[in-house]
């Protein structure tokens, strides 16, 4: 049976409260696909986007302890999406999952967001979130203005569902990242392929 690699990818900036149980779960997700089918869990890419915090500390001692976790750290804080697009492009699976440092996306789901990608033929399948996205309502607010003015501004309504825990065809995610420079919106880079 021919093995489907799957790469993760998590920007950090806050993340030393998070990190530990993050991969925790990670690690439960490679464990449950090890014997269960094609699924593998290749490799956990964190970047470190000048993190403010205590994770560059947390993610030595992880990679250290993980051959799957690796690390890439930023000369400086770039944000999200550009920090996001570093760790695509260092990428190996044939599908790659985008999924924040603060476990509001549940490494379980993955397998989930995969069926709906094969079983769609989809490129790219954005999770839809069930509650408040983050933890203050003026970031949910002013996350989906910009949304709504992106959506005004291109004509393209898919915006509207655009977020960070996401599963892309690896060989897209790696084409779109490789063409983005560090003012782009990935999703939007995503949207041209």
């Amino acid at each position: 049976m021919d093995r489907v690699s799957v790469s993760t990818v998590t920007p950090v900036y806050r993340g030393e409260d998070y990190l530990e149980a993050l991969v925790a779960e990670l690690d439960k997700v490679r464990a449950a696909w090890e014997g269960a089918g094609p699924l593998r869990l290749v490799e956990a890419i964190f970047v470190d986007d000048s993190a403010v915090d205590g994770s560059p500390r947390v993610l030595a001692d992880l990679e250290q302890r993980h051959s799957w976790v690796k690390v890439l750290t930023l000369s400086r804080n770039f944000g999200q999406h550009p920090a996001t697009i570093a760790g695509i492009l260092h990428t190996s699976g044939n599908w790659v999952v985008t999924l924040d440092e603060d476990l509001q996306h549940p490494p379980s789901e993955i397998a989930g967001l995969l069926r709906q990608a094969v079983e769609n033929r989809a490129d790219l399948v954005y999770a839809k979130p069930k509650g408040r996205v983050h933890a203050f309502g003026y970031r949910d607010l002013s996350s989906r203005a910009f949304k709504r003015l992106l959506v005004f501004l291109t004509g393209n309504p898919a915006i509207a569902h655009f977020n960070s825990f996401r599963v892309v065809r690896g060989a897209v995610a790696r084409a779109a990242a490789s063409v983005c420079g560090h003012e782009t919106y990935l999703d939007v880079a995503f949207s041209w392929f």
